[in-house]
């Protein structure tokens, strides 16, 4: 029962994630951790991710700027599998309560009309993408990082939502190694593994359908709201 609860809420937030571009996390990791234990919701959740990822990408793949998303790939694996394998043995309190105020503090800034206006460039991309990999290892996702770097970059939708998943899909596998190395992805989990993994294919489908017809003013809202809930989430 508590498998099948975990599969609907990874569809759930599949289907989120495929119409703003992220929010998986939030509702998985969040609602998943009351479910199964955190680091099983960790490892099984980064299923969900890749199916979600991968389709994602092949769906927006004439939107993609692949060249950023070549620089995030290179700089963020080493740092993913770094971040995955001290899962283990570090508590994660600390490192989630510091990405939330963090992300809440760029979101001030941003409303208030406080930020600086600071191009995003070559270093920046390297070092938010090396900071976005860490953080997704050890917590099981780093897409706030990743948010905070489009949205700087005034992308279009279908270009947010496309790059979102093609800078995560390289990571997701390399995660899923590690987890399944370290034990925490088991045979035993196979019918789970395979309902995360189709509920994420599905998901991206019907996101893209809904994604077409969302305006861009309700699409940035959206954005917004779930990137605020998200870092409010980790805190608590």
């Amino acid at each position: 029962m508590e498998y099948v609860l975990f599969v609907g809420v990874g569809l759930v937030g599949s289907l989120v994630s495929a119409v703003f571009g992220f929010g998986t996390a939030l509702l998985v990791l969040a609602v998943g951790a009351h479910i199964l234990p955190v680091k099983e919701t960790i490892a099984l959740a980064t299923v969900l991710f890749a199916a979600s990822t991968v389709t994602k990408t092949f769906l927006f793949s004439r939107v993609i700027d692949w060249r950023t998303i070549a620089i995030m790939v290179v700089s963020s694996v080493p740092f993913a599998y770094l971040g995955a394998d001290l899962l283990v043995d570090l508590p994660t309190e600390m490192a989630r309560r510091l990405l939330a105020g963090m992300i809440l503090l760029y979101m001030a800034l941003r409303l208030t009309d406080r930020l600086p206006r600071i191009e995003i460039g070559l270093p920046g991309l390297f070092v938010g993408s090396a900071l976005y990999g860490f953080v997704s290892g050890l917590l099981g996702s780093g897409n706030l990082i990743k948010v905070v770097l489009f949205r700087e970059m005034r992308i279009s939708k279908e270009a947010f939502v496309g790059a979102m998943a093609a800078s995560a899909v390289l990571n997701n596998l390399v995660k899923l190694a590690s987890y399944t190395s370290n034990g925490l992805l088991t045979a035993d989990m196979a019918i789970p593994i395979a309902a995360l993994a189709a509920s994420g294919v599905v998901a991206a489908f019907v996101g893209r359908a809904i994604l077409k017809r969302l305006k861009v003013k309700v699409f940035e809202t959206g954005v917004q709201v779930l990137l605020a809930v998200a870092a409010a989430a980790l805190l608590f």
